[in-house]
């Protein structure tokens, strides 16, 4: 298990001030990754495409580190990500996230898209079905604009967990 507390969030436009406390709380001034999840997701069956089940992601992150397992996907899209279609790379998809660099030494922080550093909010398209990770980048080999490789446990790289507050 991750040894933190998810954070309750009420509205995603405090997300900036109660991840630049949470840094803070920990002591923490370097590069994060900041990854969105959905907090449950539909499993579905590949050859009828039939919905089968269902996985708590915020469950497997509190377990492991990450919101991917095995039955997640490669992005592989051209140009942004690693193409492990092409070049295998011997990762498992729980080996890897896809999150934006975050420089925190900036108000408003700094997103790196494509090449380039920009003001971006990334809770914009946020609703309550919505979570978010941060990730010590240190921990992590940037492979591409978008995809990022864990070097050990990803519980050790994760630095917190934003959730909504649960409906009354």
């Amino acid at each position: 298990m991750w040894a933190g507390m998810p954070i309750e969030i009420e509205d995603w436009g405090d997300f900036e001030a109660m991840l630049r406390a949470e840094l803070a709380r920990l002591n923490f001034s370097d590069c994060v990754l900041v990854r969105n999840f959905d907090l449950e997701t539909a499993t579905v069956d590949k050859d009828t495409m039939v919905q089968s089940g269902s996985v708590d992601r915020l469950d497997l992150v509190l377990r492991t580190g990450t919101d991917r397992d095995e039955t997640s996907d490669f992005w592989n899209a051209p140009g942004f990500d690693h193409d492990h279609d092409l070049n295998p790379a011997e990762k498992a998809p729980q080996d890897i996230i896809y999150a934006y660099p975050v420089d925190l030494r900036h108000t408003p922080y700094r997103v790196h898209v494509g090449g380039a550093w920009e003001v971006l909010d990334l809770t914009e398209q946020l609703e309550d079905v919505c979570g978010i990770l941060i990730y010590d980048a240190s921990k992590l080999t940037r492979t591409s604009n978008n995809e990022h490789w864990f070097n050990g446990d990803p519980r050790d790289a994760l630095l917190a967990v934003f959730k909504p507050l649960p409906y009354e």
